[in-house]
């Protein structure tokens, strides 16, 4: 079993899942249209087994829509545009409405143009980002899109947290086979990453903390963590983040230049306000700086259905691979979480993000048994 490999995971019907996220979204004054995007944006992790970027998320836009940070009674809207391009201005309103907004538009203009980017700022945090290339996957397209965030990282030397736990994601369509979907964060290790680590009593995959005492690096966040009350993710840590390479410090600037630099309307990473902490009081400013979305559509230059034909070439080769001692079977990014989406079936979830929804739940005057019924008797 891996090391990071989940300490007996509860299992959950999804479907279920999606439906209380809705409900407890309702009861924090969401609308109809914008809970239900939410939730089908946080299950959409669930789904495709990202166990931090799942129930785990929820506990963010709850957070912010109690604070009042996030205005849950307002909508994304279009702030400028042209032929190839759109700029969403969220209004302090949620991310996945915000980023699907983006998304949605620069489907409509690739179909029309062969290609099309999307910005978007003053939204809150938005989740996994595999949620939203799949969206031009299915629609026979190839995307990429990224967020930066409050900083979370240290520059390459440095033991100052500066730098977005930026989300990277990127899917070209597929054809017999899934979609190649490659969703990345560009850090080491974010806070879900730390909390998952600390309340499982495991290390982290690497020495990616660095004592702000002595800067000795560390792969234990258990002297530097600092939980939240009634929280299972949401967290600080008095130990900065540290990147393991200078590729990956590369790269997550590549995310700065996408979701601030070029953003008309974005605020750049460390001009966000953070320890984590910092948000749990009401806030008139959103906790996310800017995103970016880039939508390409093939079929201008070739047949609808040669890129997935293509990319069936690319995963066959992948898979086809000569395979190490031990490796039944050879993966390609985001496959087995568009298998188990297909296939559906409960998905895992982590005791201690289950224990915070619980509260959650509760505190919303609901409780699970009562959601239960009422989601078996719809």
């Amino acid at each position: 079993m891996d090391s990071r490999t989940p300490v007996n995971p509860l299992r959950e019907d999804p479907d279920f899942l999606e439906y209380c996220y809705r409900r407890v979204l309702e009861k924090l004054g969401f609308a109809a249209e914008h809970a239900e995007i939410v939730a089908r944006c946080v299950s959409d992790g669930d789904r495709n087994g990202k166990l931090t970027q799942g129930m785990g998320v929820f506990e963010i836009p709850v957070l912010l829509a109690r604070t009042g940070t996030m205005d849950v009674t307002a909508r994304p809207e279009i702030a400028d545009e042209g032929p190839t391009w759109v700029v969403i201005d969220g209004n302090r309103s949620s991310g996945q409405w915000a980023v699907t907004m983006a998304m949605e538009i620069c489907i409509a203009k690739a179909r029309e143009h062969a290609i099309a980017i999307g910005f978007a700022r003053d939204f809150n945090d938005a989740g996994a980002f595999g949620t939203y290339v799949r969206m031009a996957a299915r629609e026979n397209m190839c995307a990429m899109a990224t967020n930066n965030s409050l900083p979370l990282v240290s520059p390459w030397g440095g033991m100052e947290n500066v730098l977005s736990g930026a989300p990277f994601a990127a899917a070209a369509p597929g054809g017999v086979h899934p979609p190649i979907v490659s969703d990345l964060q560009a850090v080491e290790v974010h806070d879900g990453d730390l909390s998952e680590a600390y309340f499982q009593g495991r290390k982290l995959k690497g020495r990616f903390l660095v004592d702000p005492d002595t800067g000795e690096l560390t792969d234990d966040p258990a002297p530097y963590f600092e939980p939240m009350e009634d929280f299972g993710r949401i967290s600080d840590c008095r130990a900065p983040s540290v990147f393991g390479s200078p590729r990956m410090y590369a790269f997550n600037l590549f995310t700065e230049m996408l979701a601030g630099i070029i953003n008309p309307m974005a605020r750049l990473s460390p001009e966000i306000a953070g320890p984590p902490s910092y948000w749990l009081e009401p806030r008139d400013e959103a906790l996310t700086g800017g995103a970016c979305v880039i939508v390409i559509d093939p079929s201008h230059w070739m047949a609808a259905e040669e890129a997935g034909l293509r990319s069936d070439r690319l995963v066959e080769a992948v898979k086809g691979a000569k395979r190490r001692p031990g490796t039944d079977e050879i993966f390609l990014p985001g496959e087995r979480g568009w298998h188990a989406l297909r296939q559906g079936g409960d998905v895992a979830v982590l005791r201690a993000h289950w224990e915070s929804f619980v509260r959650i739940v509760e505190s919303v005057a609901l409780d699970i048994e009562g959601l239960r019924a009422a989601y078996r008797g719809q």
